[in-house]
């Protein structure tokens, strides 16, 4: 018992310091200090933030701070969608659907939409309803049963129609000079 009180108050002590990790981070981002955004989001992303898993994949995936790395961009979204971010999940879909730093693939492209549009990520259900008609009826109702069966192991999907989504502006890039400290963290 004392071993899980110990654990559960480390957990709530650092979670304080992550945030403001996070959040000077985003201000150095901001800034134009991508070099020091990606220190900053880099061991924050390695211990499991999927806040920071994006924020990272988005400066590979953008070549700010780090060289510009495709299929480090799309591990990092995996990473955070794998956690419930819907950004994430939105952002890995659309890696396998246009085929980028990976071999195209509109199924695996359809599981990740799936997913978004169910975190209610605005874009999601337009592309995951294009990707569903490009495949065969068998493969659509496998890839949807697969990621019904994922959401159901994995209650943890962060959905943008109860807390924000990363943007609050929908564009084919981020708007990183919009976002809110208190988007990341409740």
């Amino acid at each position: 018992m004392k071993r899980i009180v110990a654990i559960l108050v480390l957990l709530f002590w650092l979670q304080p310091a992550q945030a403001g990790e996070l959040a000077q981070g985003l201000s150095a981002y901001r800034a134009g200090n991508y070099g020091e955004a990606v220190a900053l989001f880099r061991p924050l992303a390695q211990q499991g933030d999927p806040w920071a898993q994006y924020s990272l994949a988005v400066a590979y995936d953008d070549g700010l701070g780090v060289p510009r790395n495709f299929k480090l961009a799309l591990e990092w979204y995996k990473r955070a969608g794998y956690q419930g971010l819907a950004d994430a999940q939105y952002m890995t879909g659309r890696f396998y659907g246009n085929g980028r730093g990976v071999r195209q693939d509109p199924a695996k492209a359809l599981f990740w939409f799936e997913l978004a549009a169910a975190g209610g990520f605005p874009l999601a259900p337009l592309l995951r309803d294009q990707h569903y008609n490009q495949l065969k009826e068998a493969v659509r109702l496998r890839v949807s049963s697969e990621a019904t069966e994922w959401q159901a192991r994995n209650p943890q999907q962060m959905n943008c129609k109860f807390k924000n989504c990363i943007y609050p502006k929908w564009t084919k890039k981020p708007m990183w000079f919009s976002i809110g400290d208190d988007q990341f963290y409740p």
